[in-house]
C-alpha cells in the first residue's frame, strides 16, 4: 500500500471520529427523558428516607433516656425542644417535636421539667428536620423516664410523622412509646 493511500485512509478516520450533530440531540433527549421519569421516584425515595432517618432519630433518643434513667438509677426526660438554634435551656411546647427534642437527666416525679434545665444534666440534643411535620397525639411536651425504665405515661403515646409535602403510600411513621418504656415505629398509609 502507497503512503498516499495510507495517509488518505488515517485521515478519512480521524475525520469521521466523534459525533454528529444528529447524534448528540438524539442523545440528549434520551438522557431527558429518562431524567424526567427518574425525578418523582427520586423525590419519593429522598421524602421517604428523610422520614426513615427523623424517626430512627427519635426512637434512638428515647431509648437513649430509657437506657439513662436505668444506668443512673435516675429520672431522665426526653422532651421538645427548638433545637434550631442551639441547645435551649428548658422545655419547648407540643409543638415543638418538629423543631427537636433533648434529653437530660431530671430528677422531678411529677410537673413539667425544670426550667431552665442545667447545661451538665443535657445528655443529647437532636435537631428536627423542618420538611417533615412531627406532632404528639395529645399535647405531650415530654416523656420521663423512671429509673427502672418506665416512662411515666398514663397510657400509650403516640407521634405521627411524615413529609410536610406530597406525603404518599407509606411514608407516614407512626411512633408509639408504652407505659413500660418501650418505643416502636410503624410506616402507616399516609392521612
Amino acid at each position: 500500500m502507497s503512503v498516499a493511500r495510507r495517509r488518505s485512509k488515517e485521515a478519512a478516520l480521524t475525520r469521521n471520529a466523534g459525533f454528529g450533530l444528529i447524534e448528540l440531540v438524539v442523545t440528549i433527549s434520551i438522557v431527558a427523558i429518562l431524567a424526567a421519569i427518574a425525578f418523582p421516584s427520586f423525590a419519593y425515595v429522598l421524602r421517604s428516607n428523610r422520614v426513615s432517618a427523623a424517626a430512627n432519630d427519635l426512637l434512638s433518643a428515647f431509648n437513649l433516656a430509657r437506657n439513662e434513667a436505668i444506668t443512673r438509677s435516675r429520672g431522665v426526660t426526653i422532651c421538645a425542644a427548638d433545637t434550631r438554634s442551639g441547645v435551649p435551656d428548658a422545655c419547648g411546647t407540643a409543638g415543638d417535636w418538629k423543631h427537636g427534642w433533648i434529653v437530660f437527666v431530671d430528677d422531678k416525679v411529677s410537673g413539667d421539667p425544670d426550667s431552665p434545665i442545667p447545661s451538665a444534666n443535657i445528655l443529647r440534643s437532636w435537631v428536627g428536620n423542618e420538611r417533615n411535620s412531627l406532632a404528639p397525639a395529645s399535647d405531650v411536651a415530654f416523656i420521663r423516664f423512671k429509673a427502672r425504665g418506665e416512662a411515666q405515661l398514663t397510657g400509650d403515646m403516640t407521634l405521627t410523622l411524615k413529609p410536610s409535602d406530597a406525603c404518599t403510600n407509606k411514608q407516614q411513621r407512626t411512633i408509639l412509646v408504652t407505659p413500660l418504656g418501650r418505643s416502636s415505629s410503624t410506616a402507616v398509609d399516609c392521612e
